[in-house]
């Protein structure tokens, strides 16, 4: 029994001391048991353990395969789906128009980009309203969209909020922008685009899963337990390098594409230049023998991300390692 250096004789702190083990620390380990469960064991002894028995997760795809990872290797390990969804953006005026009564007097000049025959074009859209013809904005908007062969089209309500939505699943577009005006004033109205209504065409595009198990193993060689280890680092959408800030928001945030070599480019933010900040801000998270995650699946029409993105692992040791892992969606 240890002394209480603090003769405190009800044992009643917040943080007491741990308890011991029983038997001998080098005999003592952590184990897959039998019956699906893990535990501590100390000779025949089972010290605690964990069920997962009654563990089922619904699962449409998943892949396993092996990988030698050399001394300062880098690989990249993809998830099962880009989370394609139907891109959706919002833009709102700072000034309130009734435009469910104005939409019969209005026009709107739109900028937006799309890929078309493997290229991006970059196209400027106007429509003119005609109260007459009984042709509000969104009617002729959405006309002069489908005559330019863009697959995408615009709603509003009545408190000066337009929404621009693609034709369907995947079908991306970029660059927007909204500018309208009344008929009875030359004011003209720059909409504003609210970044957290976006749904983007692919939300995860490096990939992503709904969990993964990952297992490394280290040579026999080494018994240094302390160069057990390689790191990993998960791959954000969007990245700020100058902050550091992830958030799509943030002023300089740029896509971080993991498939992209060489240099970084004024709206992309490549491989190397990527991997060389998380070396440089120390963001590797170390992994040991094994890392298991599973997360949730995404809820439907959201903006929601509630996958696991696809991941860098780094052998930073001296030795060679051999990774298997299982990813799941």
């Amino acid at each position: 029994m240890s002394t209480d250096l603090f003769n405190n004789q009800s044992n009643d702190y917040i943080n007491p001391d741990l308890p011991t083990c029983p038997g001998q620390s080098d005999s003592t380990y952590f184990e897959f048991l039998t019956g699906k469960s893990v535990g501590v064991i100390s000779g025949s002894n089972i010290l605690a353990s964990m069920n997962f028995s009654d563990l089922s997760i619904p699962v449409t795809g998943w892949v396993q395969q092996k990988k030698l990872l050399e001394s300062g290797e880098v690989t990249f390990i993809q998830g099962l789906t880009k989370g394609i969804s139907t891109k959706t953006e919002t833009f709102y005026s700072a000034s309130t128009i009734n435009a469910s009564v104005a939409g019969y007097y209005m026009s709107m000049d739109m900028s937006i980009g799309v890929y078309k025959n493997f290229r991006y074009t970059k196209y400027d859209v106007s429509a003119q309203a005609d109260f007459s013809l009984n042709t509000n904005i969104v009617n002729a908007m959405n006309l002069a969209l489908s005559n330019k062969g863009i697959s995408a089209s615009i709603t509003y309500d009545d408190v000066s909020t337009f929404t621009i939505s693609a034709g369907g699943s995947g079908y991306d577009f970029g660059d927007t922008a909204m500018i309208i005006s009344l008929d009875s004033s030359t004011t003209k109205y720059n909409l504003v685009k609210n970044n957290t209504l976006t749904i983007p065409a692919f939300k995860y595009p490096n990939s992503a899963m709904l969990g993964y198990f990952l297992r490394i193993n280290y040579p026999l060689s080494i018994t240094d337990e302390s160069t057990k280890y390689i790191n990993i680092n998960h791959v954000p959408d969007m990245l700020d390098l100058s902050t550091g800030s992830t958030l799509s928001t943030s002023a300089n945030a740029k896509p971080v594409d993991a498939g992209m070599n060489g240099e970084s480019t004024a709206t992309t933010i490549s491989a190397g230049d990527y991997l060389n900040h998380v070396d440089t801000t120390g963001k590797w998270e170390k992994v040991g023998p094994l890392r298991a995650w599973i997360s949730a699946s995404d809820p439907a029409g959201s903006n929601i991300e509630n996958l696991i993105t696809g991941f860098y692992l780094f052998n930073p040791q001296s030795f060679q390692v051999q990774v298997e892992y299982i990813v799941i969606l």
